[in-house]
């Protein structure tokens, strides 16, 4: 069986969370923020929620898929690697033995805990979302020559999230974009290089309503990479002005 493995990360052992209660209450933030999280197993991948932590059985419970020839083969595998990114966070962990299960009379999946997680939480992974008032927007090269461009949801130093009405193929994880053109309205624009890391649907009940695509910088220019940052602050302190 092929199995998934787990992105590598930078130092990914000082994000690494080994204890069962650490890992019990991460879990437990992702089901309470209903975090669509994805399924990697054999070449295959499949969208969930954290359904429920229980601590008493050493089990966690994700919600049963829409698509049952995939659930069965996730079934069959038998192990996978759960991904997420939301709020600035990346979290990654492994699973095995996993089972059908019923709560509450509903299909599910259950799985023994993971002994370990990837939990990466830091300031230059800080996302803000791009305001109505800010024309926020990305050119991309489809083949040779043409050119599109996708709104963006929001943004953090280490990546922006692209609003695909479209659904386009292309926008799958692992494909890479170059010289994509980064418009951060009257603030500045810039040439970046994108590796499209995940994507959902922006409604999960209506997936035709188009997807967004979680996308990482690579080898972003320091200069450009300060007036993101600056964009950042300028946004970030409007929102709490508004908050407050």
């Amino acid at each position: 069986m092929n199995k998934a493995k787990v992105d590598n990360i930078e130092n990914m052992e000082r994000y690494m969370l080994h204890g069962r209660g650490e890992i019990m209450q991460k879990l437990r933030q992702l089901g309470k923020k209903n975090s669509l999280i994805s399924l990697h197993f054999a070449d295959n991948t499949m969208l969930s929620t954290v359904v429920d932590v229980l601590a008493d059985r050493n089990l966690l419970v994700l919600d049963y898929g829409g698509d049952e020839k995939l659930n069965q083969k996730l079934l069959k595998n038998n192990r996978a690697v759960v991904k997420t990114d939301y709020d600035g966070i990346t979290a990654q962990f492994s699973i095995e033995d996993i089972r059908k299960a019923r709560l509450q009379g509903k299909p599910s999946f259950a799985c023994p805990l993971p002994e370990s997680m990837l939990w990466v939480q830091r300031r230059e992974f800080y996302r803000v979302k791009i305001p109505l008032s800010e024309n926020v927007v990305c050119e991309l090269i489809h083949g040779d020559e043409h050119r599109k461009e996708y709104p963006v949801l929001d943004i953090s130093t280490g990546g922006i999230a692209l609003f695909d009405k479209d659904n386009e193929l292309e926008l799958e994880p692992g494909n890479e974009f170059h010289n994509c053109k980064l418009t951060l309205g009257e603030h500045g624009t810039g040439l970046v290089n994108l590796e499209i890391r995940n994507r959902i649907p922006v409604n999960p009940a209506e997936p035709a309503e188009g997807s967004r695509s979680g996308c990482a910088f690579l080898n972003m220019t320091g200069d450009f990479e300060i007036t993101v940052q600056k964009f950042i602050n300028m946004v970030d302190m409007q929102q709490k002005r508004v908050e407050s």
